[in-house]
């Protein structure tokens, strides 16, 4: 009886932030140099008071009731100090900063749940009125960071361009001796357009060439990966004849990396600006490779570990690609308009991977219980690409069966599947796996446009992503073989001649299904209208109101999609353990499209 479970529960919340902010300038104590001070500090509590009375009714009865409580502490605080000095000696121009950062970000959290309440009235609700404590927590977490920045910058009349910068960190979740990363950078440009050999041109008004190499790090992993942390929760025992009586128990929660250190990422770009017919039309390339070594990730273990596996330092991957930036603006007479366009190419893949196996194998059960991994990071392949068998159509006939010279599995009938061996040993085994998809795309787009004349303002965007694939299953077909399917089920193989992909209908486990196949697989490619906005502003109408702008307008996101998807949205990530698993559709709640009207006001 669900109105019967929301109407006899109680549940109290209450929540609060505090936030403070204090900042210090010095302007100029003598000339170019200036000064900032900032610090912030916030708290967050939160507490929730959780009654659970008994039900005892038929369908659903609790038998047992409980008072649930748990309390939520969080302070953070951040200071930041910038000293800056920025000069101009005739042709020269230079800027020095120094900088530190300092932050601490704590919580304090204990909750508990309370059993065998004799007693279900308000007044009563107080553990000291139960007899049984189940679970109970309490947890302390703090983390510091401290960063050292010092930036150098020069430049010559306009010309040449060079910045330097040094970047020291400190992260306190890191080991003893691991815990400092050091990151330089330094860029350089050249604006062929300011030399004085350079002849001006009424086509070409803006041309700079740059190159950077730079270096950054990351950290962001849970914190004592180091130490083999002790968890209490959810690990209760009896002893002896009574097992009404629970007893609280502890286990190492994870294995300890002492040698846990930071993700380094480099990157070198070398790219132009280019400003064309009086600054109407703009072109923007780079090409980067960026290397990420030292790859921070949670790999598997054995089970025979029997506890769960810390982050490591996996290994490398590899990125490199182009991105163009393409703008043009103009206008005439009161009508102005403007377009931009940005396309990205990215090629992704493994470098390296931290085992004698080369490979950080990804979860199993995906799709549904009992099936094996279907993403994986292996050295030459990009990262989390789909892994399975291919298939190669659909046995329509036994005399097809019969005849088929290659291999097959044993037992086959009309309306299996048809599977690749991709090895050509013969036999269709765990070794004909190969990748499926990549769930990277081979490239981005975007694209926009304006106009506005006489106060009536029009502005369209479009986003889209092509070459990737995703992987897609809406029912959890071991667990629950009776979910209901989507309706490409209604294109499966029922008779000779009637599908080609999709295979015969089985009751039980079957490896038409249980096998990670291509079936699960489908091109991701898509263009999206995410955004059109209509509106207008009245002051160009009504010169004597008393605002520099009253607009009135309506927006629209995310109005369409053009896509060979059959999914519900093409853009999905994915919401498993690993943070670089993608493109694995289990069934998420698409995008919405949003419709609003608003007003600008400006005094």
């Amino acid at each position: 009886n669900p109105m019967r479970i929301l109407e006899a529960a109680y549940d109290n919340n209450h929540a609060s932030t505090f936030t403070s902010t204090t900042f210090l300038d010095i302007v100029q104590p003598i000339t170019g140099l200036n000064f900032t001070s900032r610090f912030t500090w916030m708290q967050t509590n939160y507490m929730q008071r959780y009654w659970r009375p008994q039900r005892t009714e038929i369908g659903k009865p609790n038998l047992t009731n409980e008072l649930y409580y748990s309390n939520y502490r969080e302070p953070q605080w951040d200071w930041e100090n910038t000293l800056t000095y920025d000069r101009i000696f005739g042709k020269h121009t230079m800027g020095l900063m120094a900088s530190t950062t300092a932050s601490q970000y704590s919580y304090r959290f204990n909750d508990a749940t309370m059993r065998g309440f004799e007693n279900e009235i308000n007044s009563m609700m107080y553990f000291a009125n139960g007899t049984q404590v189940i679970n109970p927590n309490d947890k302390y977490y703090k983390d510091r960071n401290v960063s050292y920045v010092a930036r150098a910058a020069y430049s010559f009349a306009d010309r040449y361009f060079v910045t330097a910068s040094l970047r020291r960190d400190y992260a306190s979740r890191l080991p003893k001796g691991k815990k400092y990363g050091d990151f330089p950078s330094v860029t350089a440009a050249w604006k062929l357009t300011s030399e004085p050999w350079f002849k001006k041109s009424s086509i070409l008004n803006v041309l700079k060439l740059r190159a950077s190499w730079g270096q950054n790090g990351n950290q962001s992993i849970p914190g004592y990966q180091y130490l083999s942390t002790i968890s209490f929760t959810n690990v209760d025992y009896t002893f002896g004849k009574d097992k009404s009586v629970i007893t609280n128990g502890a286990y190492p929660d994870i294995l300890a990396n002492p040698n846990i250190t930071w993700e380094k990422s480099e990157q070198t770009d070398l790219g132009f600006d280019s400003h064309f017919f009086s600054g109407k039309l703009g072109l923007t390339f780079d090409y980067y490779i960026k290397r990420t070594r030292d790859w921070l990730v949670q790999a598997p273990i054995l089970d025979t570990a029997g506890t769960n596996a810390p982050y490591i330092n996996g290994g490398d991957v590899r990125n490199s690609g182009i991105e163009l930036a393409l703008s043009w603006n103009d206008h005439i007479g009161d009508f102005s308009y403007g377009a931009n366009l940005n396309f990205a190419y990215n090629k992704n893949k493994v470098t390296r991977i931290a085992n004698t196996e080369g490979i950080i194998h990804g979860e199993a059960n995906v799709l549904s219980n009992g099936t094996d991994e279907v993403y994986r990071a292996q050295v030459g392949y990009p990262i989390g690409y789909f892994y399975g068998y291919k298939t190669a159509g659909i046995f329509q006939t036994q005399d097809e069966i019969d005849h088929y010279t290659e291999a097959k599995l044993s037992g086959a009938r009309p309306g299996d599947v048809i599977w690749v061996d991709t090895n050509h040993d013969g036999v269709i085994d765990l070794n004909d796996r190969c990748m499926i998809g990549d769930p990277h795309p081979d490239c981005t787009l975007g694209f926009s446009v304006n106009m506005a004349w006489r106060g009536f303002d029009v502005s369209a965007t479009m986003n889209g992503a092509f070459g990737n694939q995703i992987m897609k299953s809406y029912r959890s077909f071991a667990d629950y073989p009776k979910n209901n399917f989507t309706s490409d089920i209604l294109d499966r193989w029922h008779g000779a001649g009637t599908s080609t992909r999709w295979p015969r209908l089985t009751s039980g486990t079957s490896t038409n299904w249980q096998f990670i196949s291509d079936l699960y697989v489908e091109n991701g490619d898509f263009m999206r209208m995410q955004n059109v906005t209509v509106g207008y502003d009245f002051k160009h109408l009504f010169k004597m109101l008393p605002f520099e702008q009253l607009r009135l307008y309506f927006s629209a996101n995310n109005l369409f999609t053009i896509t060979g998807y059959s999914g519900m949205d093409p853009e999905v990530g994915y919401g498993g353990t690993a943070a670089w698993a993608s493109g694995i559709d289990l069934g998420f709640y698409p995008s919405p499209r949003v419709y609003m009207i608003g007003v600008n006001v400006k005094f």
